[in-house]
């Protein structure tokens, strides 16, 4: 199925492999790919032909889905003054302790927290059939095996490279199936500043500790679309510089591709 879907891909747009940009993650010694749309040239790129299909957990980037529904049913707002009161339980996130979750939150400050308990109150404040319906038509997930656990996004809901690039085309564009203003608050939550907009998150997953930045890059005349996935094994011990070499390998790519 992979294979046909990217036959379908290639029919579709030009799309590039682009095997040597595997020397960047090296020469910074990660393990990982990178897939780019440039919409100027209408064209796709990536690092090995697995990547823009390989499926993992979708992890927080479901908070922007999340976002986008409890906007649209009314759980969250874009006001920051209304908060959605912390229960008082201190939570981790895979061991590690998260005190930034501790108090009451809005949706701004919960989605630069990638707060789990804060999207998961939409389990219980929507009909559970609108619920499961949201999850189910979400077009930002391939595939769910279990939605019923806390926290599903992280441990069985799962999505690729290319399902996330085409979410956040259609965020720019306002073509979600939401009300423009709620898609074009979200994107303003992303923007670091005018040039750049990025999502990231973590999981665990077969023994791997998966970081995946995705964002888009205004720089151009029309946006580029970029998802960069890395993985380590849950063994190996943490480089203590990995997020800075992790934000370099992007950045050499991005500078030997001229954008």
């Amino acid at each position: 199925m992979k294979y046909i879907l990217l036959f379908l891909f290639v029919n579709v747009f030009s799309v590039q492999s682009q095997s040597y940009l595997d020397y960047y993650f090296k020469a910074n010694s990660i393990d990982g790919a990178i897939v780019i749309y440039n919409e100027n040239k209408d064209e796709w790129i990536f690092s090995t032909e697995s990547e823009p299909f390989l499926n993992t957990p979708i992890a927080s980037h479901f908070h922007l889905w999340q976002a986008l529904t409890g906007l649209q049913e009314k759980v969250f707002s874009i006001n920051s003054n209304e908060k959605i009161q912390w229960d008082g339980v201190k939570r981790s996130f895979f061991e590690k302790r998260k005190p930034e979750w501790n108090k009451d939150m809005n949706l701004a400050e919960a989605l630069q927290f990638q707060n789990d308990w804060y999207f998961d109150q939409l389990k219980y404040r929507l009909p559970d059939n609108l619920y499961t319906n949201n999850i189910k038509s979400s077009s930002i997930l391939k595939d769910v095996k279990n939605s019923e656990i806390d926290f599903f996004w992280n441990f069985t809901g799962y999505t690729n490279p290319n399902t996330m690039i085409l979410f956040l085309k259609d965020l720019c564009e306002g073509k979600l199936p939401f009300e423009k203003k709620n898609q074009q608050y979200l994107m303003q939550q992303l923007k670091i500043d005018s040039n750049l907009a990025i999502h990231t998150s973590t999981t665990s997953y077969l023994g791997q500790k998966i970081d995946w930045t995705v964002g888009v890059y205004f720089k151009q005349s029309k946006p580029i679309y970029f998802s960069l996935r890395t993985t380590k094994s849950l063994e190996s011990p943490t480089l203590v510089d990995y997020d800075k070499r992790r934000n370099l390998v992007l950045t050499q790519i991005f500078e030997v591709l001229n954008y």
